[in-house]
């Protein structure tokens, strides 16, 4: 289904009707929003996920091979980890996840990956969803949706649409929690050194952790963010920064200049 309605994506913007199409996805997505009801789907590692109109393109990609980082993410598991899913989207590495670790915490505010991160998730014992931005503390921000569902922030972007959403830490949601080792995947456009800045605790008694974290570094720049600062703090504490090549499903060293990808972020005790 999702190729069908990739072809019929197509074809409308090609007839210039593109804008008509939104339009109708959006109010379709509205209506299956209502109704608690994700009818895309697709299987990755072997594991169901489901999506609504809106996601067509995030699942499609996800289907195929190794286009997402599943199966590195998959062997940086043990059994007895703790989770942390920054930026859940519609809950694909939560789902993966769950099988194997000790507890898995799913974080995402966009209302329309809520509703299809529920369908992937409830009845997962040990999977907890909340509805937040994660970022350096608790507290409410300006949160900026865009029409794709991946690319919305806490940091402003063109043609998005602003709201306050609350925000929390990995620090808040882990306080009081026992963890063997931790395993924190970020893909939150931009904001991922407000989510680093907000493990600083977790991070002071946690020897065994694991990171993969998106990096842009345009958009990192653009946000004010020095993206070789944030890998020496990195460094300071401890930590291998390497880049994922997803062809290979491997880490290997930096690239020079850093192109826009994903790092693990690696610490053993």
């Amino acid at each position: 289904m999702t190729a069908a309605l990739g072809r019929l994506a197509r074809a409308a913007r090609a007839l210039g009707l593109g804008r008509a199409l939104r339009v109708v996805v959006a109010l379709a997505d509205a209506a299956l929003l209502r109704l608690h009801v994700a009818p895309l789907r697709v299987v990755v590692q072997g594991v169901p996920v489901r999506g609504l109109l809106r996601h067509r393109s995030f699942l499609a990609e996800a289907a195929q091979p190794r286009s997402t980082y599943a199966e590195l993410y998959l062997r940086l598991l043990t059994p007895g980890t703790t989770v942390v899913d920054g930026g859940a989207h519609v809950g694909l590495y939560s789902k993966l996840a769950a099988p194997v670790a000790a507890h898995v915490v799913a974080v995402e505010p966009d209302p329309y990956n809520l509703a299809a991160l529920h369908l992937n998730l409830d009845g997962l014992a040990n999977v907890e969803i909340v509805p937040c931005a994660l970022a350096e503390r608790e507290g409410t921000a300006t949160f900026y949706d865009t029409r794709s569902t991946i690319g919305s922030s806490l940091l402003e972007r063109p043609e998005a649409t602003p709201h306050e959403v609350r925000t929390t830490s990995v620090d808040a949601i882990l306080d009081g929690r026992e963890v063997e080792s931790l395993l924190v995947k970020l893909n939150i456009e931009g904001a991922e050194p407000l989510a680093i800045a907000g493990m600083r605790q977790t991070l002071e008694r946690v020897e065994r952790v694991a990171m993969l974290v998106e990096v842009n570094p345009p958009l990192l720049a653009a946000a004010g963010t020095d993206v070789e600062e944030l890998l020496d703090g990195l460094r300071a504490r401890g930590f291998e920064v390497a880049y994922v090549d997803l062809a290979a499903q491997i880490a290997v060293e930096l690239p020079r200049p850093l192109r826009k990808g994903h790092l693990l972020v690696s610490r053993s005790a």
